[in-house]
């Protein structure tokens, strides 16, 4: 966007901020004033109210979608005012929560969010593994935007405004689950907590490939993450409180994904020809640490930012499993999985 988009938007916030602050202290003023008239006192309540509803109206305009609302229109409007300090830039706050917290799941329904397809070719040893979940504790990820009229906003698609969860993020935290799963917890505990003298065994190798930092023999890994999208946004509040004066001090406010909001990891495994057979890695051999790691991510050490205290953790949905291409095995579970992938390939040795 060019600048000429930032000033017109601000000359118009500027001017709005101005004419609801002074209509504010009006109303306040006169309700100091008349505090044993109960009546009046009670509209004037009303009244401030009231102006409140119309500012809301104006900030969000026609907009509907998740990306008029998170992503442009909205947020750009109130970001304005609180970039600026405007007066009464808590309104603002507030009234950017309340809407975001109220969209509808029809705001974030946006075609190739819920109407996914795999890819139409396929090599005979490529597969994808698919598994539904629903967040039990709510899940953060701080999001890339400059300025937001919160500290804390969710991470989001910067054109459609939807909160997103990325590949990256998937493929980092599941291979420390495949490491926990491998061993790597006690060798933390005998080494000073350290990774120092760890060395990924070869399925870790064959999946994710090596670390940036290794420039000798590097090689990417088989596994290709996609983005898991959500359809809901929700607040929490941190509350400090002062050790001195046992209270609290400044709330702060983050935006997440709330508890009970639905996703889906999905992953293709797609090894190069001949991988398979010249690293002599196989499926069958690491695919029960593999799925093990998967579930014991997402309902053990969780998937946001945060997870010491409790957030990102989910539950898979019952029957929540699907392979693609499933060879007609109606695969609902994650035993379905092991069995269909240990029936496709024929063991060949390597380390589990």
């Amino acid at each position: 966007m060019n600048s000429d988009y930032y000033i017109e938007i601000n000359n118009w916030i500027k001017a709005t901020a101005l004419k609801y602050d002074q209509e504010i202290m009006k109303l306040e003023e006169e309700k100091k004033n008349s505090k044993t008239d109960n009546d009046r006192q009670r509209q004037i309540k009303e009244e401030i109210k009231s102006k409140k509803q119309e500012l809301l109206r104006k900030l969000k305009g026609d907009a509907t979608t998740s990306s008029e609302i998170l992503a442009s229109g909205l947020i750009d409007n109130v970001t304005t005012w609180w970039a600026n300090d405007y007066p009464r830039k808590q309104d603002v706050q507030d009234i950017y929560m309340r809407i975001a917290a109220s969209l509808e799941e029809d705001a974030f329904s946006l075609p190739g969010f819920t109407n996914y397809h795999w890819p139409p070719n396929w090599m005979p040893t490529w597969f994808c593994i698919d598994a539904s979940f629903t967040l039990k504790s709510p899940w953060y990820s701080k999001d890339d935007r400059p300025f937001h009229v919160l500290d804390n906003p969710v991470r989001k698609d910067r054109v459609f405004g939807v909160p997103f969860m990325s590949a990256a993020s998937w493929k980092g935290l599941l291979r420390w689950a495949c490491r926990m799963q491998a061993g790597l917890s006690d060798h933390l505990e005998t080494h000073d907590m350290k990774m120092d003298g760890w060395k990924d065994p070869s399925w870790i190798v064959h999946l994710f490939g090596n670390e940036k930092s290794e420039q000798k023999d590097f090689r990417s890994g088989a596994l290709v993450f996609y983005p898991t999208w959500f359809n809901k946004v929700g607040f929490e509040v941190i509350n400090p409180h002062s050790r001195s004066r046992r209270a609290g001090t400044q709330p702060i406010y983050y935006e997440v994904v709330p508890a009970g909001t639905k996703g889906r990891l999905r992953l293709l495994y797609a090894p190069l020809p001949g991988e398979i057979e010249n690293d002599k890695v196989n499926p069958a051999n690491f695919i029960n640490s593999f799925i093990d790691s998967i579930k014991a991510l997402l309902e053990t050490y969780g998937i946001s930012a945060k997870r010491t205290a409790g957030w990102g953790t989910a539950k898979i949905d019952e029957n929540g499993w699907r392979l693609h291409p499933d060879n007609g095995s109606n695969i609902k579970t994650a035993d379905d999985v092991v069995r269909e992938i240990k029936g496709r390939f024929t063991p060949q040795g390597g380390d589990q």
